[in-house]
């Protein structure tokens, strides 16, 4: 798993988490948009698909829990060196550029927070696979694990054949 599949996997699941929570997600807002919600510079209408058709209450909603994600994420990979800093300013642009817009695509008007959590809950499916399928050591960790196991009972019950 390369760092920036690793950043983003973490970056959909405090999204799923904060907009599934409705304190965390008030907070979220509240955190976001300094008290200051009907401001439309707290909303990622250059970022949100088809943001002229979503309401004011849902576009904080997505880009609040949006930031927030991004920025709990940082938080656990944080690090003080150069090169931390630039993988995770290029997993931020990566997931702002090519995640969030597919997220907020085809949502449903009348539902949009839950259409976007159940698109998240895809995409996080989605990049498991990928993970998964690029991991060429993917079958061996169950297996090995198995044998690790059988092996460990073979040898107690060797052991205690032995001593009766």
């Amino acid at each position: 798993m390369t760092f920036e599949q690793n950043f983003i996997l973490k970056c959909l699941n405090f999204m799923e988490q904060i907009l599934s929570d409705e304190e965390e997600l008030n907070a979220a807002i509240r955190h976001f948009a300094k008290n200051q919600v009907n401001n439309p510079r707290y909303q990622l209408n250059s970022k949100i698909t088809d943001a002229s058709q979503w309401n004011e209450h849902d576009k904080l909603c997505i880009s609040a829990s949006f930031f927030e994600a991004i920025a709990r994420t940082s938080l656990s990979f944080y690090a003080e060196n150069e090169e931390r800093a630039h993988e995770i300013s290029k997993a931020t642009a990566v997931f702002q550029e090519q995640y969030l817009p597919v997220m907020t695509e085809k949502t449903n008007p009348n539902h949009r927070i839950d259409s976007v959590k159940e698109t998240i809950i895809r995409m996080k499916t989605e990049l498991k696979n990928k993970i998964d399928a690029e991991n060429p050591y993917a079958f061996f960790t169950p297996v090995t694990a198995g044998l690790v196991v059988m092996a460990a009972v073979a040898t107690t019950a060797a052991l205690f054949a032995y001593k009766a």
